[in-house]
């Protein structure tokens, strides 16, 4: 969650000098987006709280982030060039960041409303 909001942070630094750019043709929806993201985020806490090695750790996300695109029908590059699009437009990207972190907490709520405050995060989201 540190991560979430170190990223949140850098954004708003650099909100004021944001440009408009061109919408790609294959902009994933917003929706779409922030479920993606929030799955990925995840994921990147997931690999973060495990004890291993640097590389098996990239090596892991990486899989896991392959699968994350697969199960919401997504390409990489479609991924990619929507969050590229984002970044060059940080108003939007804070807004987003904004449902993401709502959607993040949402989930959480959820967990724990279902009885399994100890139940792993990887079995919930999965």
């Amino acid at each position: 969650m540190k991560t979430l909001f170190y990223i949140l942070f850098c954004f708003s630094l650099f909100a004021c000098g944001q440009k408009q750019t061109k919408v790609p043709d294959n902009l994933l929806s917003r929706d779409k987006m922030v479920q993606v993201l929030a799955d990925i985020h995840i994921a990147e806490s997931q690999v973060e709280s495990k004890v291993i090695y640097p590389d098996t750790a990239l090596m892991s996300f990486n899989f896991r982030e392959k699968e994350i695109f697969e199960e919401h029908g997504v390409t990489e590059q479609e991924f990619r060039s929507t969050y590229q699009y984002y970044l060059d437009n940080l108003k939007q990207m804070d807004e987003l960041y904004e449902i993401i972190v709502d959607t993040l907490s949402l989930r959480e709520t959820k967990m724990r409303a279902s009885g399994n405050e100890l139940k792993k995060l990887d079995d919930f989201v999965e």
